[in-house]
């Protein structure tokens, strides 16, 4: 596609730096492979820049930093080399395109209850991340006050070991049939658009191994078409799947091996995603996440399609979700992780295995676990775990325990029906003010259960809880005391006793 940011001249590559400058009995080849394949826990940050304008116009940049976990920051140094590079890359571009949007912003004027919203957005979805490949798609957006956005896709696939760019011909070897399947897949999928005869073949047959946009997950390889690449801008960006058993023949049989049967991977928004969810049939399905305005246009309502089959969640409104899909066993699962006011999450589990996508639990207050970095003067990033391991995931949950608290703990996710389980016999708090006891309170010294009571005065850090009977803290020596706990109502009872009695100025959000 020919990427054109309208009145912004020649910034087209501004905010990609992030990127690189049916079935058989199983929907998932070679489950158990011969050589240790094991996942990488990649975590993406999300950065932004503002600028108000006195004419009520807002130009906004906003990109994802892209991080790995403390233990695979050491197994994988070159990769966090290549992540460096492209944060440091994504940093100057950002900055490039607000001077770009703050210039434009200047030749317009916005309405003082409605200002005008110049922006540019780049999100990243990650795929697939193991000791093999590490795969994601871009998608970015950018408004600069035309007669309609740009936004495309770029996709980005590193050697982890290496930290090098692997391109198509390493997972497919030869790409000389390529044409005859893409056309065939994206003329049955899209059969309302017309290509033309043979139109789709003519652009393939000039494309380089380069000039594709392509993901890896664990059921296939998908290529990712932007406006005017293949079609008009109003078809939208397409994409389509090609399948590691229904064409075994073209790809390098390394890239088909998986970790486990289980995984997951992230779901971009309005887009007709390829996924395998039977293994009992032969069609091909599709699944679609969006947002919709709520009833009073304040808040978004998230929708899950599959296969024509829509599902609105009309109850839990939020400002934006990040969506996971999570292929478990012989089933699938779609999870969301949402906020909104006070930065309140809920992390909601659906189920797609049915006739009509429904939702089966909701966990309030409960979002997937957040690490902030500092990385500079009064400058750092949160990074959240871009889930893809369904054997271990971490969540937060906000709980009003001794006050507003967050704790975290970590899940594997269930294969009976999907939902999180808890395998830490205890959430660890990571927010909070200490406490003060105002009252002499009887308590257990751990681990022995000892009998102890805690004078007038004492200063404590609350360090665990189950959420429901009781709560451990460290004291100032270092050593850990637990209070039984009863939050079945307010005021929340310790020892029986209401807790604002028991402790001097407990702090609760809102």
């Amino acid at each position: 596609m020919t990427k054109r940011f309208v009145c912004i001249g020649m910034v087209v590559c501004i905010l990609l730096s992030l990127c690189s400058c049916e079935k058989a009995p199983n929907n998932i080849v070679n489950e158990t492979p011969e050589e240790d394949i094991s996942f990488i826990s990649v975590m993406l940050g999300d950065k932004n820049i503002e600028e108000w304008n006195e004419n009520n116009v807002i130009a906004n940049v906003s990109w994802d930093k892209l991080k790995l976990s403390e233990d695979d920051e050491k197994k994988f140094p070159e990769l966090k080399k290549t992540f460096d590079k492209l944060n440091n890359e994504a940093l100057k571009d950002a900055k490039a395109l607000m001077y770009e949007l703050s210039g434009a912003a200047k030749d317009l004027e916005g309405d003082k209850y409605n200002p005008l919203y110049l922006e540019g957005v780049s999100e990243v979805y990650l795929q697939r991340a193991d000791t093999k490949i590490v795969s994601y798609v871009e998608e970015v957006f950018v408004h600069s006050g035309g007669v309609h956005p740009d936004y495309h896709y770029i996709t980005s696939n590193f050697n982890p070991k290496t930290g090098e760019k692997l391109i198509l011909t390493d997972v497919m070897p030869s790409i000389k049939g390529l044409p005859d399947i893409l056309e065939s897949e994206l003329s049955i999928k899209y059969d309302y658009l017309n290509f033309g005869e043979n139109q789709l073949w003519t652009i393939f047959n000039e494309y380089s191994p380069e000039d594709y946009n392509w993901t890896l997950d664990y059921q296939g390889i998908t290529f990712w078409f932007s406006p005017y690449d293949i079609a008009a801008y109003a078809a939208g960006p397409l994409s389509v799947k090609i399948y590691f058993d229904e064409e075994p023949y073209i790809f390098n049989e390394e890239y088909t091996k998986a970790p486990s049967g289980n995984f997951c991977l992230m779901l971009p928004m309005r887009q007709k995603i390829d996924f395998d969810l039977s293994l009992n049939d032969d069609k091909k399905d599709c699944i679609e996440v969006d947002t919709m305005p709520d009833h009073y246009g304040s808040y978004n309502m998230l929708s899950v399609t599959v296969n024509g089959k829509t599902y609105t969640d009309e109850i839990n409104y939020a400002y934006d979700f990040d969506v996971y899909l999570a292929h478990i066993g012989d089933k699938n699962y779609i999870y969301s992780d949402s906020f909104s006011d006070n930065d309140y999450h809920m992390f909601c589990t659906w189920d797609i295995n049915g006739d009509t996508p429904k939702m089966t639990q909701e966990l309030y207050g409960t979002e997937v676990d957040y690490e902030y970095i500092e990385e500079g003067f009064e400058d750092g990033t949160v990074y959240k775990q871009a889930f893809n391991n369904p054997e271990f995931l971490r969540l937060e949950t906000r709980f009003e325990i001794l006050g507003t608290r967050g704790a975290t703990a970590t899940y594997k996710l269930s294969e009976t029906d999907g939902k999180p389980e808890m395998t830490d016999k205890a959430y660890t708090f990571n927010y909070g003010h200490d406490v003060k006891t105002a009252i002499p309170l009887d308590a257990e010294l751990l681990p022995e259960m000892e009998k102890t009571e805690l004078p007038i005065g004492t200063s404590l850090t609350p360090y665990q809880t189950d959420g429901k009977t009781f709560v451990d803290l460290k004291t100032e020596n270092g050593s850990v005391v637990r209070l039984n706990i009863d939050v079945s109502d307010w005021p929340r009872k310790v020892n029986g006793i209401p807790e604002d009695e028991c402790f001097e100025e407990l702090l609760y959000a809102g």
